[in-house]
């Protein structure tokens, strides 16, 4: 029986048009809408429409230092609220089996610094709000 392992090490990781891939050790994207009422006199049960979008989402870098770095990158993206977030599974094509995430206008709203002694410095960034699209078209 063949086995096929998919690694997930997204191909293309950009915020605020800095490529951070090779810094990233986890994504995680929460995407949706918020419920609107559509009930109406007579319904049997309440129910339910897609209203304004949700974004929530955090990111796990290893920091690095300098102009273009992590560390750079996102100490000026904080407070903005303008940011675009893009994701990508691998570097073929954009298509249903290589779907391609826009985060448009999110916010980065505070910016972590932690230091562990004898470990890898990583930070957690943490944006939310903004609008979003799935892309699987060529």
């Amino acid at each position: 029986m063949a086995t096929t392992t998919y690694l997930s090490q997204p191909a293309v990781l950009t915020v605020g048009g800095h490529d951070l891939r090779d810094q990233a050790s986890a994504i995680t994207l929460t995407l949706g809408n918020n419920p609107l009422t559509s009930t109406a006199f007579g319904d049997g049960g309440e129910r339910l429409v897609g209203g304004l979008q949700t974004v929530e989402g955090t990111l796990t870098l290893y920091v690095d230092y300098g102009a273009g770095n992590v560390e750079g990158a996102i100490a000026g993206e904080v407070g903005q609220g303008d940011t675009t977030i893009v994701v990508k599974k691998d570097n073929a094509a954009v298509s249903a089996t290589n779907p391609e995430w826009t985060i448009s206008d999110t916010m980065i709203a505070s910016y972590p610094v932690t230091y562990t002694v004898g470990e890898l410095q990583v930070m957690e960034v943490a944006f939310s709000g903004g609008t979003w699209v799935r892309d699987v078209t060529a």
